[in-house]
């Protein structure tokens, strides 16, 4: 699962008025960390206030203190989520060369490499249960979690075609994510050094340069 976190923000979703010193920055993120262990290891049916206290380490009123729902938490998480794969997606496109196409192929590998990862697949499973739960089926908050690699795919995309319209590329940019998410599901099991996913993988990258580049429609 990705561990990089952005020092940068303090958005956390916290309780207005909680979180304001290091000490409770820090207990804050021990509990969104806990509940993603939660989450991840235990579904989203044992995601609840008690267990993410327990495997935090603390009293239940300590949690309730930060995070007074189990909503407030999942919304949290949901924010913590979106802040480290905007620190995963610059990272990764520091070190990128200046060619659009190859930051592009980039952000590509990083999502591909990210869905390969066990605990990835079962963190996003258990959670877009949980979300879509939370919002009545209504999808608002799984658009949420997948608008930061829309935009980024967005970004990237729209830096190879910059005469190509905002409402094409973001059209392309849904397409790729799409099938990136796809590929958790249905992908199978083994590990990328499996000849099956290795070829599957490949032709991956081929679909998402042929998605970008508008040759699918």
């Amino acid at each position: 699962m990705i561990t990089v976190t952005n020092e940068k923000s303090n958005s956390i979703g916290v309780r207005s008025g909680t979180a304001r010193h290091p000490g409770g920055k820090a207990t804050a993120k021990r509990i969104i960390s806990a509940a993603r262990e939660v989450l991840t290891e235990q579904g989203q049916s044992n995601f609840s206030m008690r267990n993410v206290a327990e495997l935090a380490g603390l009293h239940l009123a300590n949690v309730q203190y930060y995070f007074p729902k189990r909503d407030d938490l999942a919304r949290a998480l949901l924010i913590d989520t979106g802040e480290r794969y905007r620190a995963l997606y610059d990272d990764a496109l520091e070190l990128a060369p200046a060619d659009p196409v190859e930051r592009f192929k980039c952000v590509v590998r990083v999502n591909l490499d990210d869905i390969m990862n066990r605990q990835t697949r079962q963190f996003f499973i258990q959670f877009w249960s949980l979300l879509d739960g939370m919002d009545r089926h209504s999808g608002r908050l799984l658009g949420e979690l997948y608008a930061i690699d829309i935009q980024q795919l967005s970004d990237t995309i729209g830096a190879m075609h910059p005469r190509t319209g905002a409402e094409e590329i973001e059209r392309r940019a849904t397409l790729l994510a799409a099938m990136i998410e796809g590929l958790m599901v249905v992908r199978g099991a083994g590990t990328r050094r499996t000849p099956k996913i290795r070829k599957l993988l490949d032709q991956a990258y081929k679909i998402a340069l042929a998605i970008a580049n508008g040759d699918i429609r």
